[in-house]
């Protein structure tokens, strides 16, 4: 009976193993364009809208802005998304980057500490 049982269990083990490494594989997309720039904002508050504005939308990898230096790290499929809409999605939030100027009546929406010295 024992020997029954260790062929039942081994060969549902290999599978999970299996699929778990075909589903890390998965995760791990090596056609993943990654774009870096300006991003005008001033805080904590700034930078969770600007990186709200783009995580989640369908062909965007992961977005990062640093505060600091005013900078934000995009990963995007290409097939998808590109850095023209990126940009695009960011101004629809309030944000200016170098390229796209947000309308003035979002960037009046947003909170006092938000609202940074605007580009000429």
């Amino acid at each position: 009976m024992k020997k029954s049982m260790f062929k039942i269990v081994m060969p549902v083990f290999f599978g999970v193993s299996m699929l778990t490494s075909c589903g890390n594989a998965q995760e791990s997309n090596d056609s993943l364009t990654k774009a870096e720039f300006k991003v005008y904002g001033n805080c904590g508050m700034c930078e969770k809208t600007i990186e709200g504005s783009l995580n989640g939308q369908d062909g965007i990898g992961n977005a990062d802005w640093d505060k600091e230096t005013k900078m934000i790290t995009v990963t995007y499929d290409s097939e998808k998304m590109n850095e023209d809409k990126i940009k695009s999605k960011i101004a629809g939030a309030g944000y200016d980057t170098d390229s796209h100027r947000a309308d003035e009546s979002v960037y009046s929406e947003l909170p006092g500490c938000c609202q940074y010295d605007r580009p000429e």
